[in-house]
């Protein structure tokens, strides 16, 4: 009977070890994204973090969230690392996108910056058009499973500070996990592939894939009620409350963008 007992721990020790290695490998082995359409040879990216907690200093920014074992509360989970979360992401984008922008240029940026510091930082790089991924939630809790909350925008501009397209994605997910592996694991195994899906929602949008491809992408325009104005361009002056049209309010809610932030950009419609 001990001995049978003994053969069971063994080769359940065994299995742990076979799916901790396997986790490992699997963790840093992402596929790129799947994304339709021409190439673009230039583009720089850069990853913003703007979760209030980490902004405020209440949490650093190798922060991801929690670990909870079977047995206690929850404790705070850092990236391996300890690196911050936003510098690993970024070191993933090249192996993500490099197959669509061959030759793209990620930029670190620092916590607190603003957006407009964040823009200018990246068009500093040299390129035509730049992408800011700006993170405003993104934390986990793993025990068995995985819960991710998630609030991500992707902005592109053009050398003028113009923005072009723009994709929001945010809730809430679950991942499953196993077991025997332990919360440390299963985050390993369930993180970076979140993070590769939510990178796919982001980039595949295919206004922010026309205005990364096209050297003739429009900035987003915005008409007074007066039609013989000149449009009005969006750019990262002071984002004042004005009149929108119809047409851009759709595009601001089909990309994602909360109806209370459509609300504060506009002051009235123009039918």
């Amino acid at each position: 009977m001990f001995y049978k007992l003994s053969v069971v721990l063994l080769m359940v020790f065994m299995s742990g070890c076979v799916l901790t290695e396997n986790t490992r490998k699997a963790a840093f082995e992402l596929p790129a994204l799947e994304l339709q359409g021409e190439s673009s040879d230039a583009i720089v990216v850069g990853i913003l973090d703007e979760r209030p907690y980490v902004v405020s200093g209440d949490k650093p920014a190798k922060y991801i969230g929690q670990f909870q074992l079977s047995m206690g509360d929850p404790y705070d989970a850092f990236t391996q690392s300890k690196q911050p979360m936003v510098t690993e992401f970024s070191n993933r984008l090249p192996s993500l996108l490099t197959k669509k922008f061959p030759n793209i240029q990620t930029v670190l940026l620092d916590v607190g910056l603003s957006k407009q510091d964040a823009v200018k930082t990246l068009l500093e790089a040299g390129a035509p058009k730049v992408a800011l991924i700006t993170l405003k939630e993104w934390k986990s809790l793993t025990a068995v499973d995985t819960s991710l909350w998630f609030d991500a925008q992707l902005e592109v501009f053009n050398t003028e500070k113009q923005l072009l397209s723009y994709k929001r994605t945010q809730g809430h997910d679950t991942f499953g996990g196993a077991v025997i592996a332990g919360p440390i694991t299963n985050a390993k195994r369930t993180l970076p592939h979140a993070f590769r899906q939510k990178m796919q929602a982001l980039f595949s949008d295919p206004l922010v894939a026309a205005s990364l491809t096209s050297q003739k992408a429009e900035p987003i325009a915005v008409r007074a009620i007066d039609d013989t104005r000149e449009p009005e361009v969006i750019t990262l002056d002071p984002e004042k409350p004005r009149v929108c049209t119809v047409e851009l309010i759709l595009y601001w809610k089909n990309a994602g963008m909360p109806d209370q932030e459509i609300l504060s950009k506009c002051s009235s419609v123009k039918q």
